[in-house]
C-alpha cells in the first residue's frame, strides 16, 4: 500500500490542486454558513436584547467577510 493512498483507495498525490482547492474552500464556506445560521438563530431566539444580537451578527458578517477577502487577496506575507 502506498503512503499517499487513503483508506478508501484515493491516491491523494494524483489529485490536481485545481480540483482540491475549490472543494476545500467550499467545505470551509459550508461550515461557516452552518455555524453562522445556528449562532444567528440562537442570538435572536434567546437574547433579551435584539439590538445587541443584531449588532453581534452584523459584526460577525463584517469580520468574516474581511477575513475571507484578506485571505484570498494574497496580501499575506
Amino acid at each position: 500500500m502506498e503512503s499517499s493512498t487513503t483508506s478508501i483507495g484515493i491516491n491523494v498525490a494524483a489529485l490536481p490542486v485545481t480540483q482540491v482547492v475549490p472543494v476545500f474552500f467550499f467545505l470551509v464556506f459550508f461550515v461557516w454558513a452552518v455555524y453562522t445560521a445556528v449562532a444567528s438563530y440562537h442570538w435572536l431566539r434567546y437574547s433579551n436584547n435584539s439590538t445587541l444580537a443584531l449588532s453581534a451578527i452584523t459584526a460577525h458578517f463584517i469580520i468574516s467577510a474581511w477575513l475571507a477577502v484578506y485571505t484570498v487577496s494574497g496580501l499575506v506575507h
